[in-house]
């Protein structure tokens, strides 16, 4: 059972983050946006991607900083993969089946 003070931190939470995103989904229908500002757009999701992975291929924190090598070999093959196919799902995907065969093998 969700606790009363837990619902209402959900509840809180929900309507700020609605309130903080409604504001601009509303402009975005009356303000033009340059073709600058819209490339930039396109490439957010691949920018907070890789600031989300960045620090754990610098310090990978399931080894406390020892290296992994299975861990940085998949990637190697990751971001290969990313730069031929241009695709994060085919990327995503071979950095996982690298890392498991190596964790197999190894």
């Amino acid at each position: 059972m969700i606790s009363m003070e837990l619902l209402l931190v959900i509840i809180v939470a929900a309507v700020a983050t609605y309130l903080t995103r409604y504001p601009s989904m509303v402009l975005s229908r009356y303000l033009k946006v340059s073709p600058a500002v819209e490339r930039g757009f396109r490439y957010m999701p691949i920018g907070v991607f890789a600031a989300l992975i960045a620090p754990t291929i610098v310090y990978h924190p399931a080894t406390a900083g020892q290296i992994e090598w299975a861990f940085y070999a998949a990637v190697v093959v990751a971001v290969l993969t990313a730069w031929l196919t241009k695709s994060a799902l085919w990327s995503m995907l071979a950095g996982v089946l690298v890392i498991a065969l190596l964790r197999i093998v190894l």
